[in-house]
C-alpha cells in the first residue's frame, strides 16, 4: 500500500507542476506539507490501514490540483501592464507602529509576570501549563507577525530607502524575538515562510531553484529549534541552549505529525466520541478556564487525554489532525464522511479566493493589493495548517491574530489603494477588472 500511496504522490506532484507554473500555489504547498508531515510513515512498517488513512489526505491535494488545472491563472492583459503609482497612505507605517503597541504591551505583561527576561526563558518548555489564563496576552503578542508581514508586504509596493528598511528591520527583530519567545517553531520560523509568499505574489515570481532551498533551510531550523525550545535556559546567570546536554540534537517529529495521531486511533481498543464538543470550543475556548472549569476541552486536549494516556500531565498536547478530530468526535464511518465532505470544500473555496488574489497581485502593485495578498497567505496557510492540526487553535487563530488586525489595518489606513496617474493619458480603467478569472 505505501508504494501505492507514493507512486500517487509522485503522479499528482508532476501535474501540479506541469498544469500550473505557480510553485506557490495552494496545491503545491499542501503537496509540500503533506510530503513533510507524513514522511515518517515510511519509517516504519506502518499498516495498510494507515496507508489508506493517508490516502485519503493525498486525495484532498490531488483534487486541488484538478481544481488548479481546470482554472487555470488567465493571463495579464496588456493594458493591465502599464506602469502606475500607488500613493502611500497617509502615515502608514505610524500606523503599523501604533498598533503593534498592544503586541508589545502583551509581551512585556508576559515578561513581567513571570520574573524577567532570565525567568521567563527558563519556563519556556514548560509553557503549556504556565501560560495557562494567559491566552489573552499570547494573542495579543501574535499579532505582531501579522503587522510586520503587512509592513512587508507595503514596503514591496514601491522603492524604498535604506532608512525606511532600517525601521523595518527593527519591528521584524521584534516580531522574530515575540516568535522565539513563545516558544513556538511555527511562530518563529512562519516569518520567513509567509514573507517568502508574499514577495512572491506582490514583487516578482521566486523560481523553484530558489524556494527548495529556503524550504529546506527552514525545514533544517525547525528540526534544530524542536530540541533548543526544550532545552534553552540561564543556569547561574549564564544562557545556554543546551544542546550540549542532549543526546539528540536534531528532533523528526515534525515527519510524524501527519501520521502518529492517526496510528494512536488505529491502535485504540475502542473510540469514545466527543460527539462534536471539541468543534464547539471554538465558541466556548474564548471563556477562561477559571470562570468555566468544565468547558469541553479542544481537539488536542481530548485527544491526547483519551487516546495517548495523558502522557506529558498537561505539559504539552499532541494535535488529531482534521481527519483525526472528524474521527474523535464522530466515529469512523462518519468522522472520515466529516474529513471528506469539509476539506475539500475548503480548498475549492482557497483555490478560488487564490485565483482572484493572483490576478489582481499581476495588475497592480498597490497597498490595497499588496494587503489583499497577505491577507490571503494568511487565511491559505491556515486552511492548509488544517491538515495536521486542531480545528480550534487553527480557526481562532487565524481570527484573531491574522484576519482582524488586517482588518484593523485597513480600516485605519482608508484609501490606500488610490492610484496616481505616472503619466498623462494613461488608462483611467482599474487594472483589476482587467485580470479577473472569467
Amino acid at each position: 500500500m505505501s508504494i501505492v500511496v507514493c507512486s500517487l504522490f509522485v503522479v499528482v506532484l508532476l501535474w501540479a507542476l506541469i498544469s500550473n507554473p505557480d510553485i506557490l500555489s495552494p496545491a503545491k504547498f499542501f503537496l509540500f506539507s503533506f510530503l513533510i508531515f507524513h514522511l515518517g510513515a515510511l519509517s516504519d512498517r506502518s499498516s495498510s490501514e494507515l496507508w489508506m488513512l493517508i490516502l485519503l489526505v493525498l486525495l484532498v491535494g490531488a483534487t486541488t490540483v484538478l481544481l488548479e488545472a481546470v482554472r487555470p491563472l488567465p493571463p495579464p492583459r496588456r493594458y493591465a501592464l502599464d506602469v502606475r503609482r500607488y500613493a502611500d497612505a497617509k502615515h502608514f507605517v505610524l500606523w503599523i507602529w501604533a498598533l503593534s503597541l498592544p503586541a508589545m504591551a502583551g509581551e512585556g505583561f508576559l515578561l513581567w509576570k513571570f520574573g524577567g527576561f532570565e525567568a521567563y526563558v527558563n519556563i519556556i518548555s514548560n509553557r503549556v501549563i504556565e501560560f495557562r489564563g494567559l491566552g489573552w496576552a499570547i494573542t495579543l503578542g501574535a499579532t505582531l507577525v501579522t503587522l510586520n508581514l503587512a509592513y512587508f508586504g507595503l514596503g514591496l509596493t514601491r522603492a524604498r530607502g535604506r532608512l525606511w528598511w532600517s525601521v523595518y528591520v527593527v519591528h521584524f527583530t521584534m516580531s522574530l524575538a515575540v516568535g522565539l519567545l513563545s516558544g513556538s517553531r511555527g511562530g518563529t520560523l512562519n516569518i520567513f515562510a509567509m514573507q517568502l509568499f508574499a514577495y512572491h505574489y506582490i514583487k516578482g515570481n521566486i523560481r523553484l531553484s530558489r524556494a527548495l532551498p529556503a524550504a529546506a533551510a527552514l525545514l533544517a531550523c525547525a528540526m534544530v529549534l524542536g530540541v533548543v525550545r526544550n532545552s534553552v535556559k540561564f543556569q547561574d546567570d549564564i544562557f545556554t541552549i543546551g544542546l550540549g546536554d542532549r543526546e539528540q540534537t536534531i528532533e523528526y517529529s515534525t515527519f510524524q505529525y501527519g501520521v502518529r495521531p492517526l496510528q494512536l486511533l488505529l491502535d485504540a481498543d475502542h473510540l469514545k466520541p466527543a460527539f462534536g464538543m471539541t468543534l464547539v470550543t471554538i465558541v466556548t475556548n474564548v471563556v477562561p478556564r477559571d470562570w468555566w472549569p468544565d468547558k469541553p476541552d479542544t481537539g488536542g486536549v481530548f485527544f491526547t487525554k483519551e487516546y495517548a494516556g495523558n502522557a506529558w500531565n498537561g505539559a504539552s498536547n499532541l494535535t488529531p489532525t482534521l481527519l483525526g478530530e472528524g474521527i474523535i468526535n464522530f466515529g469512523w464511518v462518519m468522522g472520515i464522511a466529516f474529513y471528506v465532505l469539509t476539506y475539500p470544500v475548503l480548498m475549492y473555496l482557497i483555490v478560488t479566493y487564490y485565483l482572484r488574489i493572483a490576478a489582481r497581485a499581476r495588475a497592480e502593485r498597490s497597498p490595497a493589493a499588496a494587503l489583499a495578498v497577505v491577507l490571503y497567505v494568511c487565511v491559505m496557510w491556515s486552511v492548509v495548517g488544517l491538515m495536521t492540526a486542531e480545528v480550534t487553535t487553527i480557526l481562532l487563530s487565524l481570527l484573531l491574530t491574522k484576519v482582524a488586525p488586517l482588518w484593523l489595518l485597513q480600516a485605519v489606513l482608508g484609501q490606500s489603494g488610490r492610484t496616481l496617474e505616472g503619466s498623462r493619458g494613461a488608462r483611467p480603467a482599474h487594472p483589476v477588472a482587467a485580470c479577473s478569472p472569467r
